[in-house]
């Protein structure tokens, strides 16, 4: 007669675990919902303001250019009175001085072929939508993701946009004025 109570007693726990796990299955009686319109997603700025830092393009470990905003002590060289940004110049003299440690450990790096020398930043004119910048190297021989880091770097350094074209002139002559090929993200208006 043992056997049957046994019986029971299993059939009893299995119900009883049944119950348990089909409770959180089946909900707890809240009703579904439509979907709420409460707005627009939220929008910020995520750069540090422009007076207080440089944009550099570097390359990431896939390989695509990117702004990377550095961070900038004060008093920084501005290109002439009242501007918003720090100097082209100096700005160039960065990107050529090459990632910091920071930069590097998070994988940015330079185009192989860009000089790793500051001082290679010679001189810098802006003359209407172009800026000019003279270099102390031959510009004919660098490839083009060397051309693209120097031509961003400086059309940001320029303009808040990068809306600037950008000739490069070196020790071998002068190139054709470029654009940046990477574009800001308009933000949605607000």
């Amino acid at each position: 007669m043992r056997r049957p109570v046994f019986r029971v007693r299993r059939a009893g726990l299995l119900a009883a675990l049944l119950v348990l796990a089909w409770g959180p299955l089946v909900g707890c009686g809240v009703q579904e919902t439509a979907v709420i319109d409460a707005g627009r997603p939220a929008v910020a700025d995520l750069l540090p303001p422009r007076e207080g830092r440089m944009l550099l393009f570097f390359y990431s470990p896939s390989g695509e250019l990117l702004p990377v905003p550095r961070i900038v002590e004060a008093p920084w060289p501005v290109p002439t009175e009242g501007a918003d940004g720090p100097d082209v110049r100096a700005a160039i003299a960065a990107l050529l001085a090459g990632p910091d440690k920071a930069e590097r450990r998070a994988g940015l790096r330079s185009a192989p072929s860009l000089p790793r020398s500051a001082s290679a930043a010679d001189r810098v004119v802006t003359d209407g939508p172009t800026v000019e910048v003279r270099l102390r190297l031959r510009v004919g021989r660098l490839p083009a993701p060397a051309r693209e880091q120097l031509v961003c770097t400086a059309a940001f350094a320029a303009a808040a946009q990068g809306a600037m074209s950008v000739s490069l002139v070196g020790q071998d002559g002068r190139l054709a004025p470029a654009d940046c090929p990477v574009r800001p993200v308009p933000a949605p208006v607000r």
